[in-house]
């Protein structure tokens, strides 16, 4: 039985020593495997590479934000405020650029009007005369250029050199440090408007019917005079180039050009606009009230103009703010605009004087004669 055991004993040792290098070469072959790692991926959230679209939107993203930061640091370099109102604007035009605007504007209207422009001695162009030179001269905005300079030509640097040169501050355009006015009456019925630019005053005879009285008319310059002090132009100038960046931003985040177009004017240029004319309104009536005008003709000036604005397509009414609504405010401003007349001394002893104007128009208003020409009617 020994001998049996012993026996089965030898059979077996080949067998177990089989067994482990059976299980030595399976570990090694697990332990010593040639399979590379794959080494750290990083998952970019919001890229897909099977999505290249993805890819060109986080471009447009960077440089939207881009855009954005540089404008915005760009905007508030550049914020100032109104003088007059104490509102905070953006502006980037220097005074350098508007002696070069005041000039081109300058020529264009009389390229324009020049050939319908009322001489000097007319007795219309001497009473619009009056009340400007009435309006500057009592806020210290300057004076009126003679009238021999400012009919029938342009300023050209051939004749005076160039014109409102920057090294030379006196003559600057009056809205940034000038002291001269240009004035041109137009003689055409039918534009019922007046403007102020950087330094000329243009009135057409179409809105003298509708001033009635020469307070009519300070309320007409002071309004117009007042857009040229504040500097309104020249906002919108700098308004344009936030509107151009806008817009810009607006296409790159893929919103159809027109419609960016569309949304922008209606949520930013046009409430800028309007802006603009209740600003003027209100330095306006300051303007005529310390000129000694009655401040009351503000509003029944506008309101005579409301009485046109539904049976004529006129283009001062098409770029101004609803008619009721300026009434309204101009109303609220009265008390503060008497109390800028009663401060004024000079003011003292000339409500006699306000019938002449008035006087005169009531009898005829103005004709055409057969000649041609233009006359005052008494």
């Amino acid at each position: 039985m020994l001998s049996l055991l012993s026996r089965l004993r030898e059979l077996g040792a080949p067998l177990r020593r089989c067994a482990r290098v059976s299980t030595q070469r399976t570990t090694r072959a697990f332990t010593s495997s040639n399979v590379k790692r794959a080494g750290p991926r990083y998952v970019r959230f919001g890229s897909d590479p099977q999505q290249p679209g993805v890819q060109r939107w986080d471009m447009r993203t960077r440089v939207l934000v881009g855009v954005l930061a540089g404008g915005g640091v760009y905007y508030v370099a550049h914020l100032e405020k109104v003088e007059q109102t104490g509102r905070w604007r953006f502006m980037d035009v220097s005074p350098e650029l508007e002696a070069r605007l005041a000039e081109a504007s300058h020529d264009v209207l009389v390229a324009q009007y020049g050939d319908k422009a009322l001489p000097p001695n007319h007795p219309i162009t001497r009473h619009v005369r009056r009340v400007v030179e009435r309006i500057l001269e009592s806020s210290n905005l300057g004076t009126l250029a003679s009238p021999e300079s400012t009919q029938g030509r342009t300023h050209s640097s051939e004749q005076d050199g160039a014109l409102w040169p920057a090294e030379q501050p006196s003559k600057l355009p009056p809205t940034v440090g000038g002291r001269q006015w240009n004035l041109m009456v137009v003689h055409d019925a039918k534009i019922v408007n007046a403007a102020a630019t950087y330094g000329d005053i243009i009135v057409f005879t179409g809105i003298l019917p509708v001033a009635k009285d020469e307070e009519g008319l300070a309320a007409v310059l002071g309004h117009e005079i007042g857009h040229a002090v504040c500097r309104h132009m020249s906002e919108r100038t700098s308004s344009f180039k936030i509107f151009l960046v806008l817009l810009g931003a607006l296409s790159i985040v893929g919103l159809d050009l027109s419609l960016s177009q569309t949304v922008l004017q209606l949520v930013y240029e046009l409430p800028n606009s309007r802006k603009h004319e209740l600003e003027a309104d209100k330095v306006g009536l300051s303007l005529m009230a310390r000129a000694c005008y009655d401040p009351a003709a503000a509003p029944a000036m506008f309101e005579r103009l409301a009485q046109l604005e539904g049976r004529s397509s006129l283009a001062f009414l098409n770029t101004h703010p609803a008619t009721t609504q300026r009434i309204k405010k101009l109303e609220g401003l009265l008390s503060d605009a008497y109390a800028i007349r009663a401060a004024s001394p000079q003011c003292a002893g000339l409500n006699d004087s306000y019938a002449a104007f008035r006087d005169a128009f009531s009898r005829g208003g103005f004709r055409a004669p057969s000649d041609g020409g233009v006359t005052w009617g008494w």
